[in-house]
C-alpha cells in the first residue's frame, strides 16, 4: 500500500526532471495524505503537463447512495480487469512525482514509520491512473490513484506491497506517447529493486497528516524525543482496491 507521499522539490526541479514546459507554484509538502490534491504528470499531445488531481478515485455508480470509498491504490496484478480502473488504465495513465513515500513496519508491538527515498534525495515517478467525471451544472471532478505491486526484495522487510516506480526509460510508453503492449505495461509494473533506494525510520508524528514540515524527512532514533502514538490519523482509515 502507499498511503503517504512526499513532494518537497521546487517547481523548477520538477519541471526539469519530468521535462515539463510549465509547473504551478507548488508549495513543498513533506507528508501528503490521500483525499486532497496531488501533482500528476499526464500526456499533453506530444508534450507532458502537470495537473493537480484528487488522490483517491471515487467513481459514481447508478443507484449508489451516499459517499463511495476513495480508492487510493490499485493492484497492478488486477487493474486491467477491475471495472473501477480498467478504462483509466487503458486510456489515462499518469506519473506521480515524489521524492519519497512512507511505510509503517510493526516493531515491538507498535508501528514505526519509515521514509523510502532515493539515496540522493532526488525525484522519482510512481505509476498512476486518473479519471474525470462531469456532473449536472458543470461541476468537473478529476482524481487519481497510485498503482502498487508485490514488494521487491528491498521493500519486503517493511511491507508486502509497494508503489510501482516507473523508470524514466518507460515514461513514454506508460504515458502513451510510445506504443506499449499489454505485456509491456505488465512488465513496467513488475516488482523490481531500484538500486539507489534506501529507507530509514522517521519521527512517529508522520502518522499525523498535520505534521508536515522538513523534520518529517529526518532520520529518527528511538529515545531521541518522546515516543508518540502512530495511529492517530495513519493510513488505516484510507481505502484501497
Amino acid at each position: 500500500m502507499c498511503g503517504r507521499i512526499v513532494l518537497s522539490k521546487s517547481p523548477a526541479e520538477i519541471a526539469a526532471f519530468f521535462r515539463l514546459n510549465d509547473v504551478p507554484d507548488l508549495a513543498p509538502r513533506f507528508n501528503i495524505p490521500p483525499g486532497g490534491p496531488i501533482a500528476a504528470v499526464l500526456a499533453d499531445g506530444p508534450d507532458r503537463a502537470l495537473r493537480l488531481l484528487q488522490w483517491g478515485i471515487s467513481a459514481p455508480g447508478p443507484g449508489r447512495g451516499g459517499k463511495t470509498p476513495q480508492l487510493i491504490n490499485a493492484r497492478g496484478e488486477t487493474i486491467a480487469r477491475k471495472p473501477a480502473f480498467a478504462a483509466s488504465f487503458a486510456e489515462r495513465r499518469c506519473l506521480i512525482p515524489v521524492n519519497g513515500f512512507y511505510e509503517w513496519k510493526p516493531e515491538r508491538g507498535r508501528k514505526q514509520a519509515f521514509l523510502v527515498r532515493r539515496r540522493d534525495g532526488g525525484l522519482f515517478a510512481l505509476a498512476g491512473i486518473w479519471d474525470r467525471w462531469e456532473y449536472p451544472g458543470g461541476e468537473v471532478r478529476e482524481a487519481c490513484t497510485i498503482i502498487t505491486s508485490a514488494a521487491s526484495g528491498f521493500m519486503r522487510p517493511l511491507h508486502h506491497r509497494q508503489p510501482v516506480i516507473v523508470a524514466p526509460a518507460d515514461w513514454p510508453g506508460w504515458l502513451g506517447a510510445a506504443n506499449a503492449s499489454a505485456a509491456d505495461l505488465q512488465d513496467m509494473m513488475a516488482p523490481r529493486d531500484v538500486a539507489d533506494m534506501i529507507a530509514h525510520p522517521v519521527d512517529p508524528r508522520v502518522g499525523d497528516p498535520g505534521f508536515d514540515d522538513p523534520a518529517c524527512l529526518e532520520p529518527w532514533r528511538p529515545g531521541r524525543e518522546r515516543q508518540l502514538d502512530l495511529f492517530g490519523a495513519e493510513e488505516g482509515k484510507d481505502h484501497h482496491e
